[in-house]
C-alpha cells in the first residue's frame, strides 16, 4: 500500500511527531483514515509508536522518511524483477539436469551404434554381396515430447490426464530428475502465507485484541533497542489485519483489530443458528 502525500506533507509540517487527531485536522481527512494511513507511513518509512504523558498514542518519523522510501521502493523493483528472472533460469536449471541425462543416453546409443556400422563394414569390406546392415530399434515411445509433460508415468493418454477434474499438474520428466537428485525445492515457500494466517487466528481467539508479546512468537525480525522497545515490528500486523494502537490503563500499547473481531462474531452467530 502507498502511503497517502497528504499524510506525508501533514507530518512534515507536524515536525515529524503527530497524533492521529493532529494528522485529521492538518490532512482534512477522516479519522479512520488518518489512523491506516499513518500505519501505512511509519511502516514503510520507519517509524514507530510511542505513549505520550498525555495517554495519547504518538507516531514519530525521521526527517529523511522521504529518503526511505524512495530506497525502499527501489530495492523492491529490483527485488520484483529479479524474482521474474529468477524464475526462469531456475527452471532452465531444473529442466537441464533431464536434457543432460537424455543427451548422454543418445550419445551412448549413437556410439553403439556406430560400433556396430564399423564392424559390420569391416566384416564386409573384401565381399561385394551387398548384405544388408541390421538398424537397431531405438525408440521412445509414441510421442518423444513425453519428456515435457506432467504426469508422465500416468499410462492414459495426456489430454485424459490433463483434463482430469481437480488435479494439479506434476512435474514433467525433466523436473522429475532434478527433483531425484535435489529435492522438490524450499519446504518453507509458503511460510509467510502461514504465517500471518496464524496470526490472525491468535488475534481471533483474543476477540480482537492483543499485546505485542502475543504476536512476537511468530514474526522473525522483532529489531534491537529502540526498535525492539517501542514495539516497532507490529506495525506491519496493524497495517494487514486494520488494526489499531490504543493505550492501556497501566499506560502499555493493545492492539484492537475490529474487523477480525467482527468476523468472529459473526461466525459464532451463524453456529448458534445451526445449533
Amino acid at each position: 500500500m502507498t502511503p497517502n502525500p497528504n499524510i506525508m506533507r501533514a507530518v512534515e509540517r507536524l515536525d515529524y511527531r503527530v497524533t492521529v487527531g493532529d494528522v485529521a485536522a492538518q490532512a482534512g481527512l477522516d479519522v479512520n483514515l488518518a489512523q491506516q494511513g499513518l500505519l501505512t507511513l511509519a511502516s514503510e518509512a520507519g517509524g514507530h509508536l510511542q505513549v505520550a504523558e498525555s495517554g495519547e498514542v504518538v507516531y514519530l518519523f525521521p526527517n529523511d522518511f522521504r529518503a526511505v522510501l524512495r530506497n525502499k521502493y527501489v530495492r523492491l523493483q529490483l527485488k520484483e524483477w529479479w524474482d521474474k528472472v529468477w524464475r526462469v533460469l531456475f527452471y532452465l536449471i531444473r529442466i537441464s539436469f533431464g536434457i543432460v541425462l537424455i543427451t548422454s543416453i543418445l550419445l551412448i546409443f549413437v556410439a553403439i551404434f556406430i560400433i556396430l556400422i564399423a564392424a559390420n563394414s569391416s566384416r564386409d569390406n573384401d565381399s561385394d554381396s551387398g548384405g544388408s546392415i541390421s538398424m537397431p530399434n531405438i525408440w521412445f515411445g509414441p510421442d518423444f515430447f513425453w519428456i515435457f509433460y506432467p504426469n508422465y508415468d500416468d499410462d492414459r493418454p495426456y489430454q485424459q490426464r490433463r483434463s482430469r477434474s481437480g488435479e494439479k499438474p506434476s512435474m514433467n520428466f525433466l523436473e522429475s530428475v532434478f527433483s531425484f537428485l535435489f529435492g522438490d525445492g524450499n519446504p518453507n515457500a509458503d511460510l509467510e502465507e502461514r504465517r500471518w494466517r496464524t496470526i490472525g487466528t491468535v488475534i481471533r481467539n483474543n476477540r480482537g485484541a492483543v499485546v505485542a508479546e502475543q504476536i512476537a512468537p511468530y514474526l522473525d525480525n522483532l529489531g534491537q533497542g529502540y526498535a525492539k522497545e517501542y514495539e516497532e515490528y507490529m506495525l506491519p500486523v496493524l497495517t494487514r489485519f486494520n488494526g489499531r494502537p490504543e493505550v492501556s490503563e497501566d499506560g502499555g500499547l493493545v492492539y484492537h483489530f475490529p474487523n477480525c473481531k467482527q468476523r468472529l462474531s459473526r461466525s459464532r452467530f451463524s453456529l448458534s443458528r445451526r445449533i
